[in-house]
């Protein structure tokens, strides 16, 4: 039990359904789906659409998205929702116009939005209700407008230049040239109009009709190199779930060309080397989860990538031999110095998880990369793009390298949890970016191995090992830093917090859901 002394959040109980997200509008809609008869999917894609209204920083239908759908007994499917580069978009173009990095704000950082299709198609395959019905409340968010919560009025007071610099972003995001702020009504009535198209006309009303016009006339007039072709010939995937065992559990992720595999490296380093052993706070789990990020994400960005252009042996990358070289590079009292590979930062993303009354479970992501994605919002349709072509290299031989019809290397993951009887005991996710492996490492360790409740696993405080720092969260115990600083971490504090997360624990012993869901955002668990 959690100390009541101290500021804190209680664990969610439920018996017949649980959402879990990063905003309270949310997750109410989700738990009002399920009880007007939709399942799991259903109430996962109800709330992402209200995220992707209500938290504009974050996420939006301009973004991508990622899922593991576990029915109940059967086998999780893993859905990838990412887009790919314009066909047109080769090394050569860069090349021949001297640009080696791919700007934040240009439209070459816009691959196809891909959330819409995969809400769309996952619907279609598994969805109880209309899809109008699913998409109706945020359509509503959209025309009629929310009050803008906490973090989020944080983000937008942040990105206030960024959002200027594009004429559409202005006009709409910002208020007398200024961001919204925490309790102002904001509404995206074009946004309302388009969503109210994809209910009714689904894949169709986003990739082939006059939203995608508009789509093509915004980016093509910034010099973007996207076409109808490309956004008429989006699929989504449908695959297995990669996996590995640790200890008497199945971790699962989805496959390349998210960096799942690097969760399921984490975790077989962690057992390997029993951090267990190790008390939950104290400053040898800190110092190595820092060191098993920078040889794990040494391999990822030197490695990874899309896997049509790309091929990647799972196998071979989870086998002991491999996983023993790389704790060979890890020692209790020493800094590893890993090569310069530049890590890309994407703070802004959006998790949540649903589980229904036939413990169907969805565990689902969706993001517009960086906070307010590329800033490039379209002149008609309330449409904000992401910015996910940044994960992208300009180089020759790298796996990563930008390629016509390529998918980038990218960084949201859901994360799902089954026992032996292949039955789902947790639905997760953490947000933050880059973070988000370690993130996952971080919290699964806390439920397994140091048997906190969901709620004191999301709370624990963080450290992340990026680029030469060890970003850590004020909450970290003083003296644990001042051991981090002495062994020679580059301390660095972190002016808010990292990341967020979800998740819902299935208690099958009890018959009861259990949810928690990260302080870190604005959102809740809520369950009936």
């Amino acid at each position: 039990m959690r100390e009541l002394s101290y500021p804190g959040r209680s664990n969610v109980l439920a018996q017949n359904g649980m959402a879990a997200t990063s905003n309270p509008l949310s997750s109410l809609e989700a738990i009002n789906i399920l009880r007007k008869g939709g399942n799991a999917v259903d109430a996962a894609i109800a709330a992402s659409a209200v995220q992707a209204v209500v938290c504009p920083s974050a996420t939006g239908i301009g973004g991508d998205c990622f899922a593991i759908i576990a029915l109940n007994g059967k086998e999780p499917i893993a859905v990838n929702g990412s887009g790919k580069a314009p066909r047109k978009a080769d090394l050569e173009y860069f090349s021949q116009r001297n640009i080696n990095k791919i700007d934040l704000t240009s439209p070459h950082s816009v691959t196809i939005p891909g959330a819409v299709h995969a809400w769309c198609t996952m619907h279609e395959k598994y969805g109880k209700l209309d899809l109008e019905e699913v998409l109706k409340k945020a359509e509503d968010y959209a025309r009629n407008g929310f009050p803008v919560h906490e973090v989020e009025a944080y983000a937008w007071k942040e990105k206030e230049i960024k959002l200027k610099n594009n004429e559409n972003s202005k006009e709409l995001f910002l208020k007398n040239n200024k961001s919204y702020k925490f309790g102002d009504v904001f509404k995206n009535i074009p946004l309302a109009d388009t969503i109210k198209l994809i209910g009714k006309d689904k894949i169709r009303g986003f990739y082939n009709s006059e939203v995608t016009k508009d789509m093509l006339e915004t980016l093509n007039s910034l010099g973007g190199l996207h076409t109808e072709e490309d956004f008429n010939s989006h699929k989504t995937i449908f695959s297995s779930t990669i996996s590995n065992m640790y200890k008497k559990f199945k971790i699962h992720q989805c496959p390349f060309n998210g960096p799942g595999i690097i969760v399921l490296m984490m975790m077989a380093i962690n057992e390997k080397m029993n951090i267990d052993h190790f008390e939950s706070t104290s400053f040898e789990r800190y110092h190595l989860q820092a060191e098993i990020t920078k040889v794990c994400y040494e391999f990822k960005e030197t490695t990874l990538g899309d896997p049509n252009f790309n091929k990647i042996d799972i196998d071979q990358i989870l086998s002991d031999s491999f996983i023993e070289n790389l704790i060979s590079k890890i020692n209790i009292d020493k800094v590893y110095n890993s090569k310069k590979t530049y890590v890309t930062s994407n703070p802004e993303t959006i998790y949540l998880t649903v589980v229904d009354r036939d413990l169907n479970a969805v565990s689902f992501i969706n993001s517009i990369c960086h906070v307010f994605g590329s800033g490039i919002t379209t002149a008609n349709s309330g449409i904000l793009f992401q910015n996910r072509g940044v994960n992208f290299r300009l180089e020759k031989y790298h796996p990563n390298c930008i390629q016509g019809g390529k998918r980038p290397l990218h960084t949201i993951i859901p994360g799902l949890l089954t026992n032996a009887n292949n039955e789902t005991i947790l639905s997760y996710g953490v947000m933050g970016g880059q973070y988000q492996p370690i993130g996952q490492s971080h919290v699964l360790q806390n439920i397994i191995d140091y048997k906190q409740s969901i709620q004191e696993a999301i709370d624990l405080p963080r450290a992340f090992a990026l680029n030469g720092d060890l970003k850590v969260e004020k909450s970290l115990d003083y003296n644990v830093m001042k051991k981090l600083k002495n062994i020679g971490h580059k301390i660095f504090v972190v002016p808010d917090a990292i990341g967020g997360g979800q998740c819902i624990e299935i208690d099958r012993d009890r018959g009861i859901l259990i949810g928690g869901s990260d302080p870190r955002k604005d959102g809740m668990a809520m369950g009936y």
